[in-house]
């Protein structure tokens, strides 16, 4: 089990929910923050609400841009030192089929959701090395396991996470440095990300804080994947993709109604 007592951790979209709960949790462990976020407003108001919990900093940033993520990075081991915990979490979605979205919408999405990640994790990864065991964490998603309507970019995307942490995780143990990956699919949580839209058939909305519990534990175990619930998403889902007919698949997840819980998405808004 790894001690996160004193560990310097950095969350993405820190700002506001799962971010923001992820960080409250790992404050809760002894570690030290980095908050990052593209709001300033926002990443301030948390970074009060939190820095009577333990040492926490605020950092702008829009992560999708890499010279600001190299920027961020020189500015953290400045001001606090080298990062042990990189936590991958900001991310973003815009519900509709495919030819209802805007190219930027699309973009955007691949950007933040999954380019990002390819540039924090290259600007900070030398660091974390030097710093001894450390610890990666990447948001992706059930929906980066099991596709359904009007998430065709969210989705690509997120399954494109599910990809990159599969193989790096590989890469690290390869190269025998002391760095875990943990990559995150969680059914819908309630950070108004998926506002307005239906709950699957036998399926609830998640608590943000039961979610960042159970990252910060699959931290400290190097748990390699974490579905959210875990039979669900790391058992059923992938088993039935493997032994059922891909037309069969399409027949339950109509019967289920998952091709039209995003009729009704809403999301933050502006």
């Amino acid at each position: 089990m790894k001690q996160l007592n004193g560990k310097l951790a950095l969350v993405t979209g820190a700002a506001m929910g799962m971010g923001k709960a992820i960080a409250e949790t790992l404050l809760a462990e002894g570690c030290r923050l980095a908050l990052v976020d593209i709001n300033p407003e926002l990443l301030e108001e948390t970074r009060q609400s939190l820095r009577r919990s333990g040492v926490c900093e605020a950092f702008v940033c829009d992560i999708a841009n890499r010279d600001q993520v190299r920027k961020l990075a020189t500015s953290v081991e400045h001001d606090l030192g080298s990062v042990n915990i990189l936590v991958n979490n900001a991310g973003i979605v815009r519900a509709a089929p495919l030819l209802s979205l805007s190219d930027d919408d699309i973009e955007r999405m691949i950007r933040i959701n999954l380019t990002a990640q390819f540039w924090t994790c290259k600007a900070f990864l030398p660091g974390m090395a030097q710093a001894g065991p450390g610890h990666i964490v990447n948001m992706a998603s059930a929906g980066g396991l099991l596709a359904i309507p009007s998430l065709t970019a969210y989705c690509a995307s997120k399954f494109g996470v599910v990809g990159f942490s599969d193989a790096l995780r590989q890469e690290l143990k390869k190269a025998r440095l002391p760095i875990g990956v943990t990559c995150v699919c969680p059914n819908t949580v309630n950070t108004g990300m998926f506002e307005g839209a239906r709950t699957v058939r036998g399926t609830r909305i998640l608590r943000p804080a039961d979610v960042a519990a159970q990252v910060v534990r699959a931290i400290r175990r190097n748990q390699a994947v974490l579905g959210v619930p875990s039979f669900p998403v790391n058992v059923l889902t992938p088993l039935l993709k493997a032994l059922l007919p891909v037309t069969v698949m399409d027949r339950i997840n109509a019967l289920m109604g998952m091709w039209h819980i995003n009729d009704s998405w809403r999301g933050r808004g502006s």
